[in-house]
């Protein structure tokens, strides 16, 4: 089961990720989270993941599909509160060059 806490603000929906292993389990349950905002028409996501310490493969990819997909509707996956391996991770070239990553939940929505 997936630790988080999702709150609702004025310009989209803010999933704080509670779980230090982001992993293929826990990432497909963030990923059904976000389908069904999507299916209520929500198509701005912020995770945040001050708690994450590590994540694999599967979990950057879906987190990349996500981003495309609410891309294509109109919207945006960002991230917030990245540090050690994530912030290297998304700082690969390539890997995920159009994911914006912000310090805070709040700074991902402002101007959107």
């Amino acid at each position: 089961m997936l630790k988080h806490e999702l709150t609702e603000q004025v310009d989209g929906h803010v999933l704080r990720v509670q779980e230090e292993n982001l992993d293929a389990l826990t990432v497909l349950e963030a990923r059904l989270l976000v389908e069904q905002l999507v299916e209520r028409g929500v198509i701005i996501v912020v995770f945040e993941m001050t708690a994450v310490k590590v994540i694999d493969s599967s979990g950057v990819a879906i987190i990349v599909s996500l981003f495309k997909r609410l891309r294509a509707l109109g919207g945006a996956v960002r991230v917030a509160r990245v540090s050690g391996q994530l912030k290297d991770i998304f700082a690969m070239p390539g890997s995920t060059r159009a994911l914006s990553i912000f310090l805070t939940g709040d700074e991902a929505l402002k101007g959107f």
